[in-house]
């Protein structure tokens, strides 16, 4: 018996097509192993087997009245997969987030499109060339996959990292030695989020990094308070431009055109009032990233509270229409 006949290499090929999408026909694949279609039943029935116990009921091999044989059929309510509507999704994202140099991001996303069914492989190659042909890496240029895992690695195990960092602008770098909570992204870049070990800060410091010159993982140990612990999620809700500073609750009048642009925007922001002519809006918010985001919106906003940070507002406006004389 050939290699190609044997049982291993039939019950693979069978495996492999009804993956593909392909509907397996007995008599056909009778003929093509040159075996009757007892044996060929026997096959899906072990096929069945093995999905049942690695799948649970999230995918089952079905006979099909209309096509006459055996398909793949994965309940989407269960999905453990992703399927070719989720890699097109992620791969569009991925390409306009431009945060991985060219050929991470070649790499990544071969494999992505490598996942999707044989037949829906090159339309989502198809879908995607022209982003790719035109992608441009950011100008730092850095490999950054190795070390956005082995930083997530320090946060999950709470080792002390200490980073050579050099901030831009800059030809030295400084080290530091840092309790490592969270890595996020944002407009580009990807950011770790930590407390040096040598200051009392009630809130983090934020490194972006690509700006880590090296890093070395340190056997010890730091401990956080359960209830006091960083959150990355509610972090991000509050944080502009990965601009750090201390939380403050703002108080501002809009009325431009996108009310929801707003609100998208600012994931802490609740419509508190109208006064008529402007929506009322409260938000959440670490101090400096905010201030440039808020002077974006030109004359259709105005900053009430709190009086401190008004003033601060006024301040810059006036330095940038000296700009302008």
């Amino acid at each position: 018996m050939s290699e190609q006949c044997s049982k291993p290499w039939r019950i693979l090929s069978i495996y492999d097509r009804l993956r593909e999408g392909e509907t397996i026909l007995k008599k056909q694949e009778a003929d093509r192993f040159s075996v009757d279609e007892k044996t060929i039943q026997r096959d899906i029935e072990e096929l069945r087997a093995y999905i049942a116990d690695t799948f649970y009921d999230s995918v089952t091999i079905d006979y099909d009245r209309q096509k006459r044989g055996y398909v793949w059929r994965q309940k989407e309510s269960k999905q453990r997969c992703l399927t070719n509507e989720d890699i097109l999704i992620i791969s569009k994202i991925l390409l306009e987030s431009r945060a991985l140099k060219r050929e991470e991001m070649k790499e990544l996303l071969d494999k992505l499109v490598l996942v999707a069914d044989q037949k829906s492989r090159s339309f989502i190659e198809n879908m995607i060339r022209n982003e790719r042909f035109h992608y441009v890496s950011l100008h730092h240029n850095k490999p950054l996959i190795r070390s956005i895992w082995d930083l997530s690695e320090a946060i999950y195990t709470k080792k002390l990292v200490v980073v050579e960092y050099r901030k831009e602008g800059s030809e030295e770098s400084v080290i530091r030695k840092l309790k490592p909570v969270g890595i996020v992204f944002s407009e580009y870049y990807f950011y770790l989020i930590a407390f040096l070990t040598e200051y009392e800060f009630s809130f983090p410091t934020i490194y972006r990094i690509d700006r880590i010159v090296r890093y070395e993982l340190s056997d010890e140990r730091f401990k956080l308070d359960y209830a006091t612990r960083f959150e990355e999620g509610q972090f991000r809700k509050r944080v502009q431009f990965m601009h750090p500073g201390e939380l403050m609750k703002i108080t501002f009048r809009y009325w431009g055109s996108s009310l929801q642009a707003i609100l998208d925007r600012l994931p802490t922001a609740e419509v508190v009032g109208n006064d008529g002519q402007a929506f009322i809006i409260e938000a959440e918010v670490y101090g400096r990233g905010i201030k440039m985001w808020l002077l974006s919106q030109a004359q259709y906003l105005e900053v009430i509270k709190p009086e401190e940070f008004r003033e601060e507002m006024r301040e810059t406006i006036e330095k940038m229409l000296e700009n302008y004389r």
